[in-house]
């Protein structure tokens, strides 16, 4: 028999290493351990995390509002006539008319009692009142309840009740319920959502309907773009309705959720429409401000043929759910053209 010989084998590569064989039980050890880390890791995503996490995370993104040096707060922002007629009667007085039609899309029975937070001109509560709905709204800035006071005579509404207070200030006994049916529309500025949340369910006994921004608007996307330019620090941002869906879930409500188009791109005359718009919001105090501001337009307007136009449309989100509506009557409570319903208890 021929003896073995000895082989000297050179890798090509330097580098390169002979790793030690392993024996079968080293193996099997090997993949178990493998297994075991991944289950691990799949299973902690699982694991319950802090209760109130997406309430705190809203919370925080609020709390970075008020480190933004300079730039106020909701209550100043509605406290002021000439931002608001800039920023949001101008869309108002394009889309107003379409009021009723967002109404009767509720489904929302005559006579039904009403109470609508941050009601702004009464955008559901004209039109709901003017059927013969009992409406309790809750408004506290001046400038929106003139505004309100206008529609309603516009509208022939009557039999408005208004609450001046803002809704975190309000107590459920001074709302004088219980209500039928809650609606807060794009007022959702509450640092404390899931108070405010609560608040809601306490005081009624159908339906809550709510409305968020589902995607940023363009103004969040231009103040993130101009305020560290303009002032220095990040410009927080808002949270949006997919945050708000989750702290629903933290509270035991599996609500529906159906997207809309809210707002379609804005339209300006000119660039120097839309600089004017933007320097009060911007807190542009200097020419400087207003020419970076400016060179910040004309790079991002697209010309078309109605005029320059700022971003794309924005999403919103409607949510709703019904308390404690029995699974077999989900269906006959569905708004006019949604697709699905889930009960919540």
């Amino acid at each position: 028999m021929m003896k073995n010989e000895k082989t000297d084998v050179t890798p090509a590569d330097p580098d390169f290493a002979f790793e030690p064989v392993l024996s079968a039980k080293d193996c099997l050890y090997s993949c178990k351990s493998a297994l075991n880390d991944e289950y691990t890791r799949q299973k902690s995503a699982f694991l319950p995390r802090d209760p109130f996490f997406w309430r705190e995370q809203w919370r925080q993104l609020k709390l970075a509002h008020c480190a933004v040096p300079g730039y106020g707060n909701a209550r100043q922002f509605w406290g002021n006539k000439k931002m608001i007629d800039a920023v949001y009667m101008k869309g108002r007085k394009k889309h107003g008319m379409a009021d009723g039609t967002r109404a009767a899309a509720l489904g929302v029975p005559d006579g039904s009692r009403i109470l609508d937070i941050g009601t702004g001109p009464g955008t559901y509560a004209v039109p709901l009142a003017a059927r013969g709905c009992r409406v309790t709204v809750v408004e506290p800035s001046p400038i929106m309840r003139e505004a309100l006071a206008e529609n309603m005579r516009e509208q022939g509404a009557r039999d408005i009740k208004v609450i001046p207070k803002r809704w975190e200030d309000i107590t459920v006994q001074e709302l004088g319920g219980p209500f039928d049916v809650v609606i807060a529309s794009y007022s959702l500025t509450m640092m404390d959502i899931g108070t405010a949340l609560a608040k809601m369910q306490a005081c009624c006994t159908g339906t809550i309907h709510l409305f968020w921004f589902l995607t940023p608007p363009t103004w969040v996307q231009v103040n993130k773009d101009l305020w560290p330019l303009l002032h220095g620090g990040e410009f927080p941002g808002e949270p949006m309705a997919d945050w708000l869906w989750q702290v629903l879930c933290e509270m035991g409500i599996y609500a529906n959720l159906q997207v809309e188009m809210k707002f379609p791109p804005s339209v300006y005359a000119s660039v120097d429409n839309a600089v004017s718009e933007f320097s009060g919001r911007l807190k542009c105090s200097t020419a400087a401000h207003e020419e970076t501001a400016r060179n910040y337009f004309q790079s991002v307007l697209r010309q078309e043929d109605e005029g320059y136009v700022l971003g794309g449309e924005t999403l919103g989100a409607h949510i709703w759910w019904t308390r404690g509506l029995p699974k077999e009557r989900a269906k006959e409570t569905q708004p006019a053209g949604s697709r699905k319903h889930r009960n919540t208890g």
